[in-house]
């Protein structure tokens, strides 16, 4: 990492090598939770570096002594003792994207952000922390560690403009390639606490995509070219994509993505992944959070085929703009006769965040020759088995507006591609009715809004 530069001055900057400091950083959960002041704005690092030492300390000593403290991040793990109900009093807590949040809302202390995925740095910069904590892998011979799995929302704004960053050393925590501007290390001598952690990491393991997945990934692999720039997310849908993409016998595709998952692995084994002819990170897979398991970390330890960003870099449009032919695939909700998908809201629930959906879109089709798909399935059924159309004359009341309409471009279901870009409204409602279930079909012309 003979390229890269520290640019914060921890506790320890200047106190002989970086090992010396280290051994002079080192302290236990109880002494870091210790610097925490009543009142203080926390930014935790998420899911598998959610740090648990310091999460199960403060915890101890707010309950013993009283007191209160803000805590901002996403993707909170099962088992955080700061976010358990008995916690409730000395803990508020904002997220920008839910996951198991969705079930602790009721306690009163859980709050949502709408925020831009990409934009989460500067949300966390506005919220004025004084400390940032988050869990890292071990130093490599020069003293750089690595955010990992997760760390990427933290970037350099929000370290440097913490008093206080306290980082949790995971033996198992993954190492990723990383340079250049918004690079992902952080040396020894920019943190002012060390505690060393162990114990079993959190993984989160791929879906199999079903039918109704392929079908969807079959359109959505006849739009894409040779050459192209790829960027899609999680779950059953992502890794039928994969598998359609390799069976089509594409070639020379690119990656640039902010969440990368196992399906991009196995393209990168295959060879239909290559990035020869991306612009940016050309011949490397960009990508801020490695979501899988360990043999996803496995492969991308210190690989030097990736190269991983900070979440505000990745997901700039005009970042993902410089390469050309980029395609974003993005998943949906509902989406209303008119083009407005939303993605996060049942009703007037939120179940996820607004994530980096628009940003993607936007970035997509400002790339030269860009595409821009949203996915979803035609209908789902409820608890009671009663089936229901997910393409509606108006969203569900409460629904929120993921991406508006004037930039919804391609819409896809089992049933085809809407290609709605520059259409009239009416000519909107009639090609989605064409890709709604076809039980709907005749409801949904009745129930034109216009």
């Amino acid at each position: 990492m003979t390229n890269l530069t520290p640019t914060r001055r921890g506790r320890c900057a200047g106190i002989q090598d970086w090992r010396a400091q280290y051994r002079a950083l080192q302290m236990t959960g109880e002494e870091a939770a210790a610097q925490i002041r009543d009142g203080d704005v926390l930014v935790f690092s998420p899911l598998t570096n959610w740090p648990r030492e310091v999460d199960a300390a403060l915890a101890a000593k707010l309950k013993a002594e009283g007191g209160h403290v803000e805590i901002d991040s996403h993707f909170a793990p099962k088992g955080s003792c700061l976010l358990a109900p008995d916690c409730t009093e000395h803990v508020s807590y904002h997220s920008d994207f839910f996951g198991e949040e969705r079930a602790w809302v009721g306690q009163g202390n859980i709050h949502f952000a709408p925020v831009n995925l990409g934009q989460t740095p500067a949300w966390l910069a506005a919220r004025h922390p004084r400390v940032t904590v988050l869990t890292c892998s071990p130093p490599d011979e020069d003293g750089w560690m690595s955010r990992s799995i997760w760390g990427t929302l933290l970037d350099r704004r929000v370290l440097e403009q913490c008093e206080l960053v306290l980082v949790e050393i995971h033996p198992e925590l993954p190492s990723f390639a990383s340079d250049g501007e918004n690079h992902t290390r952080l040396h020894v001598s920019e943190v002012d606490g060390i505690i060393e952690t162990s114990g079993p990491l959190v993984e989160s393991f791929s879906a199999a995509g079903d039918e109704t997945d392929r079908k969807i990934a079959g359109y959505i692999a006849d739009m894409v070219h040779d050459g192209d720039c790829l960027q899609f997310g999680l779950g059953g849908l992502a890794n039928a994509i994969g598998e359609n993409l390799a069976y089509a016998g594409k070639r020379d595709l690119g990656i640039q993505t902010e969440v990368l998952t196992s399906c991009v692995m196995e393209l990168m084994k295959k060879g239909v992944v290559n990035n020869s002819r991306k612009t940016t990170c050309t011949g490397r897979t960009a990508c801020a959070q490695f979501v899988g398991d360990r043999e996803l970390w496995a492969f991308g330890h210190n690989n030097p085929d990736f190269c991983q960003k900070e979440i505000c870099w990745i997901n700039d449009p005009r970042n993902i703009a410089k390469n050309d032919h980029v395609v974003s695939i993005n998943n949906a909700m509902e989406v209303d006769l008119t083009g407005q998908v939303n993605s996060e809201t049942i009703g007037p629930r939120q179940y996820s965040g607004t994530g980096g959906q628009l940003e993607w879109v936007i970035g997509s089709q400002w790339s030269k020759d860009g595409r821009s798909i949203i996915a979803l399935r035609s209908c789902y059924r409820d608890k009671a088995g009663q089936l229901h159309s997910k393409i509606l004359p108006q969203l569900t009341p409460g629904g929120v507006v993921t991406t508006p309409r004037t930039w919804v471009q391609y819409v896809v279901t089992e049933y085809g591609v809407a290609d709605l870009k520059y259409k009239s409204t009416l000519e909107r409602a009639k090609a989605l009715i064409e890709i709604a279930h076809p039980d709907f079909r005749a409801e949904l012309r009745r129930n034109l809004p216009f």
